[in-house]
C-alpha cells in the first residue's frame, strides 16, 4: 500500500525529473487479430517497438506472418504463432522488470515505532557535527538518479522519512541530514552545510535537478538555500514549513520552556505527541484495508499500546536544554528565511496539514503560494503536523 502523501509527492517528483515516462506498450495476438493496449506509463523506453515489429496506427504488425497465413501454409503459421507467444512473453518480462521498482513500494514494512527505535540509536552522543547519511532501506539507487536531500524538523534525527525510504529509494539517491542532540550549530551554519552539498552536486551534474525536502524546521533550511542559489536547478518540497513560527498557536507557551522544572518536563513528551499528530493515523501505517473490520481494530489497539512506551523517548530525542535551544533556532530560522523568500526561483511544492496544532500550516501554505513565483500546494485536511509519519487510509 502506498500512502497518499508519498504517492502524490512521488508522482510530482517523477513529472519533474529526468525519469519522466515516454512510451506506451501495445501487445497483439496475431492469430486472433485482437489487440490490447496497456498504458504502462511507468515504463521508460526510447519509443521503439519492444518486439522489433513495425508499429502502424498504434498496432504492432508482423507482415511476414500475415503473408504466410494468406498462402495457407499452416505449419509456418503455427510456428509463427509460437513465435508470437514467445515475443509476448518477452514483452511481459521486459515490462515486469521495469515496473518492479514501483510495485514493491515497501509500505507497511516500517512504522512509527521503527522511527523511535532508530532515533534512540542515532541520538547517542558522539561529539560529531551535523552530517548526511544514506538510509539503508533506500537500497542501491538507479543509475543517474537525481539526489534528494532531506532536512529534518525539530527532532534533528533525520529519520522522519522512514515510512517512505524504500519507495523514494527507487527513484532518488536519498540523503538525510542528522543534527546531533547536543549540537549547537546556528541556523546560518546549517544553511552553509546544506548549501555546500547542493553546490557540489550541481558542479558534478549541472544538468540534473536537485530535490530538497524540508520538514517543519527543515522547510526553513531548504528555502534559505534555494534563496541563496537561484541559479541552480532546484525542486523544493516543504512539509508544514516552520516559516510561520511567529504565528504558532503555541507561541505563548514557548517562553515557559526555560522555567519548566525537571519533574514537569517528563510530561512534555506526552503533550508534544498529542500536538504533533494523530496517534491513530500513526498507528494505522501497517494495517491492511482488506482485513475484516474486527481484525483492523484489534491490530490498531496493539499498535497503539506498542507506541505508548515510545512516547517517553521524546524526552531523550529532545531534552529540555535542547528544546530551549531549538525554539531559539526556529525563531532565527523563520526570520532569516522570510527576509529572503522573495529571492526563491525554484519550483516549490507545499504539503499542508489541516489539523496542525503546532503551526498555522493552512494559512502559511496560502501565503507561500502568493509570495513564491512557482508554488503548488497540496492539502491534507485530516493530518497533523508530522505529515510524513502518518498513513491516510481514506484515499
Amino acid at each position: 500500500m502506498a500512502s497518499v502523501i508519498t504517492s502524490r509527492v512521488l508522482s510530482y517528483f517523477l513529472t519533474n525529473s529526468e525519469l519522466k515516462p515516454r512510451s506506451r506498450v501495445r501487445v497483439q495476438s496475431v492469430r486472433s487479430g485482437d489487440s490490447k493496449g496497456f498504458p504502462f506509463d511507468s515504463v521508460q523506453k526510447t519509443g521503439a517497438s519492444l518486439t522489433g515489429e513495425e508499429d502502424k496506427n498504434g498496432v504492432l504488425i508482423d507482415r511476414g506472418i500475415r503473408e504466410k497465413e494468406k498462402t495457407g501454409d499452416r505449419v509456418t503459421a503455427w510456428n509463427a504463432s509460437l513465435k508470437c507467444g514467445v515475443e509476448k512473453k518477452c514483452v511481459k518480462d521486459v515490462i515486469s522488470s521495469d515496473l518492479d521498482v514501483l510495485w514493491d513500494d515497501g509500505y507497511g514494512n516500517k512504522t512509527v515505532k521503527d522511527y523511535f527505535e532508530e532515533a534512540k540509536d542515532m541520538i547517542r552522543p558522539d561529539g560529531g557535527p551535523p552530517r548526511w547519511f544514506c538510509p539503508v532501506d533506500c537500497g542501491q539507487p538507479l543509475k543517474d538518479s537525481p539526489v534528494l536531500l532531506f532536512c529534518p524538523g525539530l527532532d534533528g534525527v533525520g529519520s522522519a522519512l522512514i515510512l517512505h525510504h524504500k519507495a523514494l529509494g527507487k527513484v532518488f539517491e536519498v540523503r538525510c541530514l542528522h543534527i546531533p542532540v547536543c549540537d549547537r550549530t546556528p541556523f546560518q551554519g546549517l544553511v552553509t552545510i546544506v548549501e555546500e552539498t547542493v553546490r557540489l552536486e550541481h558542479a558534478s551534474s549541472p544538468n540534473k535537478p536537485i530535490y530538497l525536502l524540508g520538514d517543519s524546521f527543515g522547510g526553513c533550511l531548504v528555502l534559505a538555500v534555494a534563496a541563496r542559489n537561484p541559479e541552480i536547478d532546484l525542486v523544493v518540497i516543504l512539509a508544514n514549513p516552520a516559516t510561520s513560527f511567529e504565528r504558532s498557536q503555541l507561541q505563548p507557551l514557548f517562553p515557559l520552556s526555560e522555567a519548566w522544572p525537571g519533574g514537569l518536563y517528563n510530561a512534555v513528551p506526552y503533550l508534544l505527541s498529542c500536538i504533533m499528530g494523530d496517534p491513530v493515523k500513526m498507528a494505522s501505517v501497517n494495517i491492511e484495508n482488506r482485513l475484516p473490520r474486527r481484525l483492523q481494530i484489534e491490530q490498531l489497539f496493539q499498535n497503539l499500546i506498542a507506541l505508548l512506551p515510545c512516547v517517553s523517548d521524546l524526552a531523550d530525542i529532545v531534552p529540555k536544554d535542547t528544546l530551549t535551544w531549538k525554539l531559539k533556532l526556529l525563531k532565527s530560522a523563520a526570520s532569516y528565511t522570510n527576509s529572503r523568500i522573495h529571492a526563491v526561483k525554484a519550483e516549490v511544492l507545499v504539503l499542508s496539514s489541516g489539523n496542525d496544532y503546532m503551526l498555522p500550516s493552512g494559512d502559511e501554505a496560502q501565503r507561500l503560494k502568493s509570495s513564491l513565483k512557482n508554488c503548488t500546494v497540496r492539502y491534507f485536511k485530516d493530518n497533523g503536523h508530522t505529515i510524513l509519519l502518518v498513513w491516510d487510509n481514506k484515499w
